[in-house]
């Protein structure tokens, strides 16, 4: 297992909600609540936007967003919710290097996922390629376009400082942030970070 998966692993605790699911690579099952915009068949599952989720303050012990944000239009709000529906979040953070600057590349990363990515697999489409991985070909349900909301492709490019923008403008006291090395790809080392935190008291 990588370590990403470990570290998601070890620090989710008590009652779970793991935002942005996905196929459910940490098998979580029914232990937690699964969180996604698109439809998969897990237990306990609920279609929603992670910038926007459809619970009560505190409701979960732990909040898991596994190599989420860089999908993520605003990632500052959508840590701002997990800190605010969880009484601690863990998250694992995708160094992502291949597009051109650091922020949101929106329409830069969705022509190279679907005009270039996609075709050079073999795939006319998103989800013949789902139905391709076998991960997802017996979870995933439907798939919500990306016209509305992007987040498939990696449309952020994320840097030690950015994220710590990023963290301070969610108002989140830290516990943990450390990168780490998750593998190589592409001849090139590749690297998470890791980021436990929690809501600040108000004062």
């Amino acid at each position: 297992m990588s370590k990403r998966l470990e570290f998601q692993q070890m620090f989710a605790v008590g009652k779970i909600v793991n935002i942005g699911c996905g196929e459910d690579p940490c098998g979580f099952g029914g232990r937690a609540t699964h969180v996604d915009l698109d439809v998969y068949n897990h237990p306990n599952f609920v279609q929603a936007d992670a910038h926007n989720l459809p619970f009560e303050d505190q409701t979960f012990d732990t909040a898991i967003l596994g190599d989420m944000l860089e999908h993520c239009p605003d990632p500052a709000k959508v840590l701002f919710e997990a800190a605010r529906v969880a009484k601690r979040l863990v998250a694992t953070i995708y160094e992502e290097w291949r597009l051109p600057q650091e922020g949101p590349n929106l329409d830069i990363a969705k022509a190279e996922m679907y005009d270039d990515g996609l075709k050079a697999m073999g795939f006319d489409n998103l989800w013949d390629y789902f139905q391709s991985l076998p991960s997802h070909k017996d979870k995933i349900v439907s798939i919500t376009p990306d016209e509305g909301l992007s987040h498939h492709p990696h449309i952020q490019q994320f840097t030690q400082e950015g994220l710590e923008k990023i963290i301070q403008d969610a108002n989140l006291d830290v516990i943990i942030f450390s990168k780490f090395l998750e593998g190589y790809h592409e001849g090139r080392p590749t690297y998470n970070w890791l980021l436990v935190a929690q809501r600040k008291e108000s004062k």
